[in-house]
C-alpha cells in the first residue's frame, strides 16, 4: 500500500569565521518553521550545525530533562504532527553522546541514534561513540541516523543494510559529495541529509537526487513513497510491461540504467509492492545479488575439485 511522505530537511549556512553562536542557530530553525508550519511536512530532519553551535558537552540535554533544543524540537512536531530528527548533545548518565533524537506527533520520543564516529577533537572534549547503527520505529517510517563524520566509515553503512531502515537521516557540518547517494542505496533507502556545505537534499534508494535546497531556499522538500520494491533488471525486466498493463497508474517502476536496478512503488491502498512483486515473481535485489555469489561460490569450489 502508498506509503505517502512529505519530508524536509533544513540546511543551515555558517560564517567562515566561526563566530556564530547559540542565538544563530535558533534564529535559522525558526526561520525554518516559519515557512514550514502548518504546510503537511511528516518528517524533518534537522542539521548538527543546531547541536555544535549552540550546546558544549557540559550543556548537554536529557531525555527527561529536555533543554531548550528539545523542547524546540518537540514544539514543532507537536504543532504540526510530524516526526523530527533533531540534531541534540544528549547526556545519558554519565555520557554524553552527539545524537539524533527521533521525537514523535505526539510529542514522545520512540528512539535516538548516538553518532557512532566522533571526530577526533570530539572525543578530546568528552563525547563518547555511540553503539553503532540504529533502527527507530516512527510514524514516519523505519528511520536510521547519520551523523557527519560517520558517513566515512563502510562498517556502518554495511549495518544499515542488515537493518533496512525505510529512511536514513543525515545530520551533518559536511557534506559527504558522492558518499551521500553510495549511502542511499547501499542501505536500499531514501537519504534526508541536512548539512552545512553544499546543499542539503533527499536522495532516493537509487542514489538519484529528488529535492535540494538552494541560495534562496533553505528547506529541501520531497513527496517520497516508502512501499518500494528493489530489483535488478535482469530476470525482472521482461515483466514490467504485463505489471503495467495489469495496474497502469497503480504502480510506478523506476529504472537507473545505469545501475540496471529498479523500483517499483505501489501507488494504490488496495496491495503494497511486495505483493504485486510476488505475483509477478520479481527477484528482490538483495536475494538475486546473494544467490549470484552463492552460485559464483559453488562454481568456483567445483572447479578447484577438479
Amino acid at each position: 500500500m502508498s506509503r505517502i511522505l512529505d519530508v524536509a530537511a533544513v540546511h543551515f549556512n555558517v560564517s567562515e569565521r566561526g563566530d556564530q553562536g547559540r542565538e544563530e542557530a535558533f534564529r535559522q530553525f525558526r526561520e525554518a518553521e516559519e515557512r514550514l508550519d502548518g504546510t503537511g511536512v511528516d518528517l524533518l530532519v534537522t542539521c548538527e550545525g543546531m547541536s555544535s553551535l549552540s550546546q558544549s558537552v557540559a550543556e548537554a540535554e536529557s531525555i527527561h530533562h529536555p533543554g531548550e533544543l528539545l523542547t524546540l524540537y518537540r514544539s514543532f512536531a507537536l504543532r504540526n504532527r510530524c516526526t523530527v530528527a533533531g540534531s541534540v548533545k544528549l547526556r545519558e548518565g554519565e555520557s554524553v553522546f552527539n545524537a539524533l533524537v527521533f521525537i514523535a506527533p505526539d510529542g514522545s520520543i520512540p528512539g535516538w541514534y548516538a553518532k557512532t564516529f566522533p571526530t577526533p577533537r570530539e572525543l578530546e572534549r568528552g563525547i563518547m561513540p555511540g553503539p553503532g547503527g540504529v533502527v527507530t520505529e516512527t510514524p514516519a517510517g523505519r528511520l536510521g541516523g547519520v551523523i557527519c563524520y560517520d558517513l566515512n566509515f563502510d562498517s556502518l553503512a554495511e549495518e544499515y543494510r542488515k537493518l533496512k531502515p525505510d529512511i536514513l537521516c543525515f545530520s551533518s557540518m559536511f557534506h559527504g559529495d558522492h558518499l551521500q547517494k553510495s549511502w542511499a542505496y547501499r542501505a536500499r533507502a531514501f537519504f534526508v541529509g541536512a548539512v552545512k556545505d553544499a546543499c542539503s537534499s533527499v536522495i532516493d534508494p537509487l542514489g538519484r537526487e529528488v529535492a535540494e535546497s538552494c541560495y534562496y531556499n533553505r528547506i529541501a522538500r520531497a513527496r517520497i513513497n516508502l512501499d518500494r520494491f528493489i530489483l535488478h533488471q535482469d530476470r525482472n525486466l521482461e515483466k514490467f510491461p504485463l505489471i503495467r498493463r495489469k495496474y497502469r497508474k497503480d504502480v510506478l517502476i523506476e529504472t537507473s540504467s545505469r545501475l540496471g536496478v529498479s523500483i517499483l512503488y505501489s501507488c494504490t491502498p488496495e496491495r503494497t509492492a511486495r505483493e504485486i512483486a510476488e505475483e509477478f515473481e520479481l527477484i528482490e535485489l538483495d536475494d538475486l545479488l546473494t544467490s549470484s555469489a552463492e552460485a559464483a561460490a559453488e562454481k568456483r569450489t567445483a572447479g578447484s575439485r577438479r
